[in-house]
């Protein structure tokens, strides 16, 4: 996120609260309502299944391939999670003004891309104009927890891990190690790796604060797995 007025870098955890940009001072957003658009990029298909949007964990949208849903919401921070199938990206974008979101799943990488980008005046009416708002599937918390369903790893198998044995599962934002001795759980969520690399039948992650974590891997899935993590570090780095 950047701020509208110098373009600075603002810090990843920012507060939501904070309505002054700490660089410049300047204010980040005012008290306006703003149009979002976000588009799913896709051949209009039956058989294609819908991107599922969830705004701020509250309101839950769908938008099917080739198709566009178009929202209001209020300025300052927002959180965006797209989800296909049992994939998953979320984004933070600060709302300042109008926005245009094309996503799509890319299935060489089986990543949801996202291109975000702020639409200005001269555009207003090529993108925004005659349409109506798209109205939201959920915005009930008991049906949004419903909705984004079971929490499902997209990777579970036996490891070592030191001198431990357990079960590994990798899930769209984090990895969960669980010791099948003590069943005791530890977590690594990628935004807070920094790399992965092979180790002699291995992988070694290596975290904030120099610290490595270190699993045996099944020959039959090592690159695979290796990929995907490498995939879900880069793009929780960016």
């Amino acid at each position: 996120m950047h701020c509208p007025k110098c373009n600075g870098v603002l810090p990843e955890k920012i507060s939501k609260k904070l309505n002054f940009c700490p660089i410049c001072g300047a204010r980040l957003f005012g008290e306006n309502d703003y149009m979002v658009e976000v588009s799913f990029a896709g051949q209009r298909n039956f058989d294609v299944e819908k991107m599922r949007l969830f705004l701020d964990e509250s309101i839950y949208y769908e938008v099917s391939p080739g198709e566009k849903i178009v929202f209001v919401a209020k300025a300052g921070f927002h959180s965006l999670q797209f989800r296909y199938k049992i994939r998953s990206k979320t984004i933070n974008i600060l709302l300042s003004s109008d926005f245009s979101i094309k996503t799509h799943y890319n299935t060489l990488s089986s990543l949801i891309e996202t291109t975000v980008g702020e639409v200005d005046q001269e555009n207003y009416d090529e993108v925004f104009g005659d349409v109506e708002l798209s109205a939201p599937v959920v915005i009930e918390k008991e049906g949004l927890d419903a909705a984004i369903g079971q929490d499902v790893p997209e990777y579970s198998f036996n490891v070592t891990s030191g001198l431990k044995e357990g079960i590994l599962r990798l899930y769209p934002e984090r990895l969960e190690f669980e010791s099948a001795i003590d069943f005791k759980k530890e977590i690594l969520q990628y935004k807070d790796a920094i790399s992965v690399r092979k180790k002699m039948g291995s992988i070694d992650i290596t975290c904030d604060g120099n610290v490595h974590k270190i699993y045996s891997i099944p020959k039959d899935i090592y690159n695979e797995v290796l990929a995907f993590l490498n995939n879900r570090i880069e793009e929780f780095s960016e």
